[in-house]
């Protein structure tokens, strides 16, 4: 078995909650389920379009707000940015229009459309836990910010307490990877960037250091 995002040969392979099949490399840190788990596209996008999150829900823009406030004092006024991933209803572009910066959104379902310039910041809430190749994800985010931009992402990180046998964060069919503090180290190191904020275990915010 190979690592999804580093490439480096996996030997620990285990169960976790519902005995799904993961596999740990000991190189970057990422957990990630067996390739035969992975969901087709038709049922990915059935399972998103499912999600009722909508601008007028003050649970989700409070949910949303955990990326939103942490990642702020490092924007000014004017600066553009991308909603990464944003699902079928991208409240958190809409959020950062409201608060005076211009957002727009893609996702690969719904919003298929990639900016055709740099941008100045990028959102990925929920949506790294998604990925199923995640060095070519983090290849492509990292080409659309501009240097020094922020990249904030939000998902549950793993630490050495999390129980996999009884994790609530493994069920959902379309959660594949699973990242440590320490693969966001391996992906700052590889990818050129630094970690500004990291509050709690769900949301880091990184900057873009070098061209990659």
């Amino acid at each position: 078995m190979t690592c999804s995002l580093c490439g480096s040969e996996v030997r620990e392979s285990f169960s976790g909650i519902e005995g799904i099949k993961l596999h740990r490399c000991s190189n970057c840190w990422l957990v990630f389920k067996d390739p035969e788990l992975h969901p087709s596209a038709e049922e990915a996008e059935y399972r998103y379009a499912q999600h009722n999150n909508s601008d007028d829900c003050p649970g989700y823009r409070d949910f949303l707000n955990q990326a939103l406030e942490p990642t702020l004092p490092y924007l000014d006024f004017g600066m553009e940015g991308l909603d990464f991933g944003c699902g079928p209803n991208p409240v958190l572009a809409r959020m950062l229009d409201e608060a005076g910066y211009s957002c727009t959104y893609y996702d690969p379902f719904f919003f298929p459309d990639l900016p055709d310039d740099r941008q100045d910041f990028i959102m990925a809430t929920e949506c790294f836990e998604h990925f199923f190749a995640p060095a070519a994800e983090m290849k492509l985010l990292t080409a659309l910010l501009r240097p020094h931009g922020t990249l904030t992402v939000m998902t549950h990180r793993w630490d050495e307490e999390t129980d996999f046998s009884t994790w609530w964060y493994l069920r959902d069919p379309t959660h594949i990877s699973f990242f440590h503090r320490k693969t966001f180290d391996y992906l700052c190191t590889r990818f050129g960037y630094q970690v500004e904020e990291a509050p709690g275990d769900k949301v880091i915010v990184l900057r873009k250091m070098v061209v990659v």
